[in-house]
């Protein structure tokens, strides 16, 4: 075999099949783990990566098996410290069954999301999982009919053609709530609110007010807005507050604004738990050490997003699109301080 002049740079694959005398696609089989490859042929290509120092191109290779091993993740705000448990999950899904993750943040100015969507697309990659989408269910219906992959939604309850929806159940979690508030003796339930995914915030404020008519009579709690920060939950928390002082139990949204939602009360003179209980979503390590640690909903993040790497797995291995499919997870009431009582777990 004629050997051509070596390039300076990255080894490539024509390189290997040079150094260790074989064709190009005797290599690809070895880098495939191929089983029809024989001990010694093998053992020479081997030697020839490792000598060589050559990484296989995951993008020619895509072209040739028309998979990529790559899905997409995108999230609404990487700065969310529940985005970190869900990517955590999805990475160590990833990594055991030899996938990579590309990992993005929509640009919600860039028409609503789909842009960043569509630009993954172009990456080639295999399935797509959002957490959360603010897409409507229609932009979203749409979207997982035209990519020509598999599509997973995190975080939202929604039955939507071609996508599978892994959510929490949030009716279950509202009720574990507002039991232990009214258990506890709290009647007066304020509710603090998302402002910025009014998608997403519907099932969990639908699903709140109906747990509090159901336990205490009150058809519609005062509710207030603002963004999923602890300054913007601070000031939605005294806007709350001040504006219905009869108040005596707080649900935040998420632990980020409850956690605002204790320096509101603080910034009134109110004791918590003794005037105003306080409860968060979510169950993020912070909450713990909170002032006071703060009662919470859990969510098992990285079983959820393990789920929704499995889902898109399963999809793209039966060359099928899901029927709307909706997995719902069940949550767990961590009680802590903020509310009164004592919990077995910190």
């Amino acid at each position: 075999m004629t050997r051509r002049p070596k390039v300076p740079g990255r080894s490539t694959i024509i390189d290997v099949a040079e150094e260790a005398d074989v064709s190009r696609q005797t290599v690809s089989r070895v880098v495939a783990n191929h089983p029809r490859v024989a001990p010694e042929t093998r053992l020479r290509v081997k030697d020839a990566i490792e000598k060589l120092a050559y990484r296989p191109n995951r993008m020619a290779r895509a072209l040739v098996t028309r998979m990529s091993l790559t899905f997409g993740f995108a999230t609404v705000d990487m700065q969310d410290l529940h985005f970190g448990d869900t990517c955590a999950g999805m990475q160590a899904a990833a990594r055991e069954h030899g996938y990579y993750l590309v990992v993005t943040e929509l640009d919600t100015n860039d028409n609503g999301g789909m842009g960043t969507l569509e630009t993954l697309l172009t990456l080639g990659v295999d399935g797509v999982a959002i957490f959360p989408s603010l897409l409507d269910d229609k932009t979203l219906e749409q979207f997982a009919a035209t990519s020509g992959c598999p599509v997973v939604v995190i975080g939202r309850e929604s039955k939507i053609p071609n996508i599978v929806s892994i959510a929490m159940d949030e009716t279950a979690a509202a009720e574990l709530v507002v039991d232990h508030l009214v258990e506890g003796g709290k009647k007066r339930i304020g509710v603090l609110m998302n402002e910025m995914f009014p998608e997403v915030v519907h099932g969990r404020y639908v699903a709140l007010q109906r747990a509090i008519e159901h336990h205490t009579g009150v058809e519609s709690p005062p509710v207030e807005a603002g963004h999923p920060k602890i300054d913007e939950g601070r000031t939605a928390a005294r806007v709350l507050l001040e504006k219905n002082p009869d108040i005596d139990a707080v649900v935040a949204f998420n632990d980020i604004m409850a956690m605002g939602t204790l320096l509101a009360c603080g910034d009134l003179g109110l004791r918590v738990p003794r005037d105003i209980a306080v409860v968060g979503y979510d169950g993020i390590p912070f909450g713990a050490v909170a002032n006071p640690p703060l009662t919470t909903i859990v969510q098992d993040s990285i079983g959820m997003a393990d789920a929704a790497f499995m889902a898109l797995l399963t999809c793209l291995k039966d060359g099928s699109p899901p029927d709307g499919e909706v997995l719902l997870w069940q949550p767990e009431l961590l009680v802590r301080a903020s509310t009164g009582l004592a919990s077995p777990r910190t």
